[in-house]
């Protein structure tokens, strides 16, 4: 491996930083830290499916099936509003 002057790593470092490629990188999402609190049994479960599916961990497995469910009921809503809108299947 090559060893890099003091030099280079500063250059480095001041091109990490000043680099506008870096809001380039969709993958990065900001998210916030939340606590729940289960069952030791359900977390068993979950550890158990989350290593049948080939996940890390059962907090991905679980944050992807809130993920996944958040996005299904918000497009429910959005079905109901278009038909609302239209004047068929309104809601109370």
């Amino acid at each position: 491996m090559k060893k890099f002057s003091k030099k280079e790593i500063e250059e480095l470092k001041n091109d990490a930083l000043n680099n506008k490629n870096w809001k380039k990188v969709k993958s990065f999402k900001a998210t916030k830290p939340t606590s729940i609190r289960l069952d030791q049994k359900v977390i068993k479960c979950l550890q158990y499916l989350a290593e049948i599916r080939g996940e890390n961990s059962y907090q991905k497995l679980l944050k992807r099936w809130v993920q996944d469910k958040v996005d299904y009921e918000m497009s429910l809503i959005s079905l109901a509003k278009k038909k609302g809108s239209s004047g068929e299947g309104r809601y109370p």
